[in-house]
């Protein structure tokens, strides 16, 4: 697989180079809550970009990987929004939920 196009701009990885940096670990500002084998939580990210972001994330619930599926300013305004935007992702992952146990509902 030598045509693989690589990050590095074609040069080969190096055995002895150093691993990349873990991903940084954050603490949950709030959890939402979990439904259909997912957790919806809340993050602040001080790393981001464009400067401190609040992240509603959402992952697996056995597991510690998740995915931003919003991301707001680091303002109250922002987090008003975060709110909003994990319970409305709570809920539909509970009416999916729902709808996996009854077949009436969906």
């Amino acid at each position: 697989m030598s045509n693989v196009i690589r990050p590095t701009f074609g040069a080969r990885p190096k055995p002895d180079a150093p691993p990349p940096p873990a991903a940084p670990e954050h603490r949950a500002l709030r959890i939402f809550g979990q439904a259909a084998g997912y957790t919806v939580a809340l993050i602040q990210d001080e790393d981001d970009r464009t400067g401190p972001a609040l992240k509603v994330v959402v992952g697996p619930t056995t597991g510690n990987e998740v995915e931003a599926v919003a991301i707001l300013p680091a303002l109250p305004e922002g987090e008003a929004d975060a709110d909003v935007v994990g319970l409305a992702i709570l809920r539909t992952l509970e009416v999916i939920e729902a709808a996996g146990r009854d077949p009436e509902i969906a």
